[in-house]
């Protein structure tokens, strides 16, 4: 849910900024790409804070944090708050 005055903008994993939070709204690659991913946790509706962009990054996940570099044929989609 959305708080009032709030938008979300849906971009790619990488364009997060150091302490940005958002949602997982997608994940675009093979099949076994994918499922790697969600066995990580990184799955649709999962809440991630981007702690260190690059390659790889570092992401915060359910209190864990997980280091992953993203392959040029997987992306991972998510929806970023931003004040309206």
């Amino acid at each position: 849910m959305i708080a009032r005055g709030i938008a979300e903008e849906i971009l790619p994993l990488d364009l997060l900024q150091a302490g940005e939070e958002a949602s997982i709204v997608e994940l675009i690659g093979n099949e076994s790409q994918v499922h790697r991913l969600a066995e990580m946790g990184l799955r649709v509706g999962a809440n991630i804070r981007m702690v260190r962009p690059g390659t790889p990054c570092l992401l915060a996940l359910d209190g864990k944090r997980l280091s992953i570099r993203l392959a040029q044929d997987l992306e991972v989609l998510v929806a970023a708050a931003v004040p309206a």
